[in-house]
């Protein structure tokens, strides 16, 4: 059996090199030494690149079954790995602690030597999860710059979750399956039952949500598109409207719920993020921007319809067959939204209601061709 499995790593490594990642110091991992024991996964930040991170995460976990497997996360985004098989311990880091840089640090770097990591991975390939990877004390790492001994430069513009697996082949783990996952408890969607019930939710029926926030400006639709299609959602096919948001958005989605002429139920700044999973679970689809809760939605199984701008489309959309992607080529996208330089916003004013409402109709469609 030790032979088969050095075969196969062999062959996988061989395999990603012919695929053009580029590694430095690859000879520092040989088979013998892969058969690790304590596996450290690095990725802080944010609520959505963590829930693409779940492919990886699940491979790493098929290719160790045996192995001590943690993940280092940022704290306000830890909850959407709980409940997940694959790990056996999340470690969280609070990244806007004001001592972030010092005694946050400190802290972290010690829980990680605490448990005697022997193969880490920076799935996240920043300065900062490079020095802990590094303080860990991990004798083989693998990410991006020269504290690590495996060095792996992104090559191409494709999915987060491709370049996520490239870090993994580089251990000589295979891994191909690039679906999302969330896992959720019994007495989560119970939960979400009952706050439906509450609320006055016919859960019989079509249920729709809508998440009109993206957490920048410049990443949202227009709220007055977005009560155009609610209002079709429930003129032609008798559905329920679910608006949700953050705190932050409360206003945002109240705003449209006013916009709107027929029902629809707010749900902001009232749900933590595993409440909201539950919720979005229980949709028959989702329309949503380009934000984290869009990644939520494919990692608990419901279709969605995305609104993208200037992100990168290539590297975040959804995937599979009941997702789809709305968005228009313009000369400055994608861009860095984080720019208050934009005046006009053209990416998303270009998404007109008509084709966003004939994607929803479609992948209604499809949905029910699926399931007759």
């Amino acid at each position: 059996m030790p032979h088969a499995h050095s075969a196969l790593i062999r062959k996988n490594t061989q395999a990603t090199l012919e695929e053009g990642t580029f590694m430095h110091n690859l000879p520092h991992l040989t088979p013998c030494e892969l058969l690790e024991k304590k596996i450290l996964l690095i990725r802080l930040s944010s609520l959505g690149d963590i829930v693409l991170t779940t492919p990886a995460i699940r491979a790493v976990r098929a290719h160790f079954p045996e192995a001590y497997i943690a993940m280092l996360v940022g704290k306000q985004s830890a909850d959407v790995l709980r409940e997940n098989p694959h790990l056996d311990e999340i470690i969280t880091f609070d990244r806007f602690a004001k001592d972030k840089d010092t005694g946050e640090m400190l802290r972290a770097v010690r829980v990680l030597r605490e448990r005697k990591f022997t193969l880490a991975i920076d799935l996240q390939r920043k300065f900062r999860t490079a020095l802990l990877m590094y303080f860990s004390g991990a004798t083989k790492r693998i990410g991006k710059g020269a504290l690590c001994t495996v060095r792996v430069l992104e090559r191409g513009n494709k999915h987060a979750t491709a370049h996520y697996l490239d870090l993994l082949h580089a251990a000589g783990i295979p891994a191909a399956d690039q679906s999302l996952e969330l896992f959720l408890a019994e007495s989560e969607r119970r939960d979400a039952s009952q706050r439906f019930d509450t609320a006055g939710v016919t859960q019989a029926g079509l249920k729709v949500g809508i998440f009109p926030g993206a957490g920048w400006k410049l990443r949202e639709w227009m709220p007055e598109r977005f009560a155009a299609i609610g209002n079709r959602l429930v003129e032609q096919f008798n559905a329920e409207v679910l608006i949700f948001g953050g705190q932050k958005e409360s206003e945002l989605v109240h705003t449209v719920v006013n916009l709107m002429d027929a029902r629809a139920v707010p749900f902001a700044g009232n749900l933590q993020v595993r409440e909201l999973a539950a919720c979005i679970e229980k949709c028959d689809l989702f329309l949503t921007n380009d934000t984290g809760p869009m990644h939520i939605a494919a990692a608990v199984g419901t279709p969605t319809v995305s609104l993208f701008g200037p992100g990168n489309h290539i590297r975040f959309q959804p995937l599979g067959g009941l997702h789809q992607t709305i968005r228009h080529d313009v000369p400055c996208s994608p861009c860095k939204q984080f720019t208050d330089k934009c005046q006009d916003n053209i990416c998303m004013k270009k998404i007109t209601v008509d084709e966003v409402w004939h994607s929803i109709s479609d992948t209604l469609s499809a949905c029910r061709l699926k399931n007759t």
